[in-house]
């Protein structure tokens, strides 16, 4: 669930068959409520998986919290109906104390795995995000791994391509990823934009928006669609406001279905207040921001400063 993935593989015919080239126009851009921030140096945008950070959370609170219950259950009868009980003979107690270590020990396992399942996913004890940063002065690109450190990519050499990033009851959600080669067949690793839809039109115009900005400047898209306000988490803790917008804003357009998912988009939200609290805000190394220095009087910049009052 990380931007990046450093396994090794071959360069597929598919990857050759949906690659993108960023010497021509594929599209009319749109910024997909992806943007962090946006000048004259860089464009900054947010990992795919930020939307939904919150969800594999709510699943493990709901597991560790079922198997407290039944541990404190446990422990419970065994107190209050067996060693508080004064009819108790005592004749199975080393059965029964034997019974409950093994439970406790197997729901601590399985808590611990809990714990570093979302660990692993990036949703506790990680980053609140992993956000991708373009720099058109240089031509580099910066993804912010998982593991504390930075890729750095130089735009030119890297193999752009669409890809499958999931597939369920029939429906395919496409993203666009970014490939760093080893040699011209074999892939060194790839890095996955924050992007992804059923429809490759919209795919396009996503990638369109960022490959723009590079080969044509901030005023090739300082207008586009999508790009109304940016997300206020840059270099700060998002807010509660703006984790509820993120969780529920992909179900607003239908009244029906806002409904029926507000149950879930509690939860979910319970869950992303845990990533809130365990997550660290990330910050780019000293490097990377003297790279991405901005000039005084950048007549583009935007970011969470220039959005509406009570969206910053």
């Amino acid at each position: 669930m990380f931007t990046t993935s450093k396994k090794q593989r071959p360069l597929t015919d598919q990857d050759r068959l949906w690659s993108l080239t960023i010497d021509r126009r594929s599209a009319e851009p749109h910024a997909s409520g992806r943007a962090i921030r946006m000048n004259s140096t860089y464009l900054e945008l947010v990992d795919g998986i930020y939307a939904n950070r919150g969800m594999m959370s709510a699943v493990g609170i709901f597991s560790i919290g079922m198997i407290s219950y039944a541990v404190v259950g446990i422990l419970y009868m065994v107190i209050f109906h067996n060693y508080l009980n004064p009819d108790w003979d005592r004749q199975d107690q080393t059965e029964m104390l034997l019974s409950v270590g093994f439970v406790i020990a197997v729901s601590f396992l399985f808590i611990v795995g809990l714990v570093a399942f979302n660990r692993t996913i990036g949703e506790w004890f990680r980053y609140m995000h992993y956000p991708m940063r373009f720099n058109r002065r240089n031509r580099m690109v910066y993804v912010f791994r998982g593991d504390d450190t930075v890729l750095e990519a130089p735009w030119d050499d890297v193999y752009f391509t669409l890809r499958v990033n999931s597939q369920a009851f029939g429906v395919r959600t496409l993203g666009i990823c970014g490939l760093v080669l080893k040699d011209p067949k074999t892939v060194k690793e790839m890095f996955v934009f924050g992007y992804a839809s059923s429809s490759r039109d919209y795919c396009l115009r996503h990638w369109e928006y960022i490959r723009r900005y590079m080969e044509e400047g901030p005023q090739a898209v300082i207008d586009a669609p999508g790009f109304r306000y940016c997300l206020p988490i840059a270099d700060k803790r998002e807010t509660l406001y703006q984790g509820w917008i993120a969780l529920s804003s992909r179900d607003a357009w239908n009244p029906a279905l806002k409904w029926l998912m507000l149950t879930f988009h509690v939860l979910f939200f319970i869950g992303r207040l845990v990533c809130r609290v365990t997550s660290k805000v990330p910050l780019w190394p000293a490097d990377v921001e003297a790279a991405c220095r901005i000039a005084p009087d950048d007549p583009y910049v935007r970011d969470s400063s220039t959005n509406p009052v009570g969206y910053r």
